[in-house]
């Protein structure tokens, strides 16, 4: 990610946080969607397309199509819960994939 995609997207979840009680409902969906991206990520379990999936919410959000960006943020959620869920599973199912 270029410096000026990821400057926008820390300012937005920077305004989210600051707005906390009256951010926007694509706000605090989005804020929601990256910090399950960046658990996931943490954890090395980040799937490729999230992080497109929400740079391309805050596209359609700026062009003023918000039942897009809405239907992107969601699904940048999901993929994000499932990463999580995935890298769960894998941390330990490894061990049931060995020959012994």
């Amino acid at each position: 990610m270029d410096l000026a995609r990821a400057s926008r997207r820390l300012f937005i979840a920077a305004v989210v946080l600051v707005a906390a009680g009256c951010s926007t409902q694509f706000e605090r969906r989005y804020a929601e969607a990256e910090q399950l991206r960046v658990d996931a990520a943490a954890m090395g379990a980040e799937w490729l397309g999230t992080e497109n999936l929400l740079e391309a919410a805050l596209d359609a959000k700026e062009q003023g199509d918000s039942e897009t960006a809405l239907a992107l943020v969601d699904e940048a959620k999901f993929q994000a819960e499932a990463a999580i869920r995935q890298g769960e599973h894998e941390s330990g199912a490894w061990r049931d994939r060995v020959v012994r």
